[in-house]
């Protein structure tokens, strides 16, 4: 069982993120890939509550032996040492395909409800990231960040009611490489994160992060699967309800109709002794 120091904590917390290497055993994370490779060349990919050709749903359910690998001893473990006084893990049942993000913060959309809990400075919820492949600088696979970049403003929010003035001066600024996300990506902060496999990275959600972007074609397909770590019963429930709010398919075609859990996610519950709700 993987044992965080109390340096490792403090940077989380601080930092807004916290790599934490051989969480899954290379041969672990190669099982998890067989398991998704199968579940595509079998038509369960397709078959899916909800599914696109670069996402499917339900794989703790439909894929049980996933769920054992994903939710090992080593990552409740991290989870209840980073979020010791009620950790609760919200389970996000999907893989991503060949998906790579630009630069967001992970909680814009609690701000697009109109909401402002994740403000607070008590508030903790951390995306935690397990790639498939590592994060190369050729091949991309992985996430860069900003480190501290938590409490910086949401821009990203805002674009949805910028006027059209507004959104003509972004344009300009995006062609002239003025524009906010320029500004991220030449930020003397800027950190590729060097993913292994086997490898968790958490993320305060509130970060400035994007998908490390590939320079050559892959010779793996990239597959990643995320799930959320919280701490306290009361936001991870403003949590889980902002998030089936949602309004992409995902969320309003699929989660928001889920159950709070199911029943490999309580098996896996009961056998950590940690809450683990959808």
């Amino acid at each position: 069982m993987i044992r965080l120091n109390e340096k490792e904590i403090e940077q989380y917390f601080d930092l807004g993120y916290l790599h934490v290497p051989n969480v899954y055993t290379p041969e672990e994370v190669e099982q998890c890939r067989a398991i998704i490779d199968e579940d595509q060349a079998s038509g369960g990919w397709q078959t899916a509550p909800y599914h696109t050709d670069s996402v499917t749903t339900d794989i703790y359910e439909r894929l049980p032996a996933l769920s054992n690998i994903i939710f090992n001893s080593n990552y409740v473990s991290i989870v209840q040492q980073l979020f010791a006084e009620e950790p609760i893990i919200i389970a996000e049942p999907a893989v991503h395909k060949s998906r790579y993000y630009y630069w967001h913060k992970d909680s814009t959309f609690i701000t697009e409800q109109g909401e402002d809990y994740h403000l607070d400075k008590q508030f903790q919820a951390a995306m935690s990231v397990m790639y498939l492949q590592e994060n190369h600088p050729d091949f991309g696979g992985g996430i860069s960040l900003i480190p501290g970049s938590q409490w910086t403003e949401d821009y990203p929010a805002r674009i949805p009611e910028m006027s059209l003035l507004e959104r003509g001066v972004l344009k300009l600024k995006k062609t002239l490489k003025l524009s906010y996300f320029d500004k991220l990506d030449q930020h003397k902060d800027l950190l590729p994160i060097p993913t292994k496999l086997g490898d968790v990275l958490f993320i305060d959600m509130r970060l400035d992060h994007k998908g490390t972007p590939a320079k050559k074609a892959s010779p793996l397909t990239k597959y990643g699967i995320m799930n959320i770590a919280s701490k306290g019963e009361e936001d991870a429930r403003k949590l889980q309800r902002t998030l089936r709010n949602r309004d992409s398919g995902y969320y309003k075609n699929y989660l928001r109709h889920e159950p709070d859990c199911t029943p490999v996610l309580k098996e896996l519950s009961d056998k950590h002794d940690v809450k683990i709700i959808l």
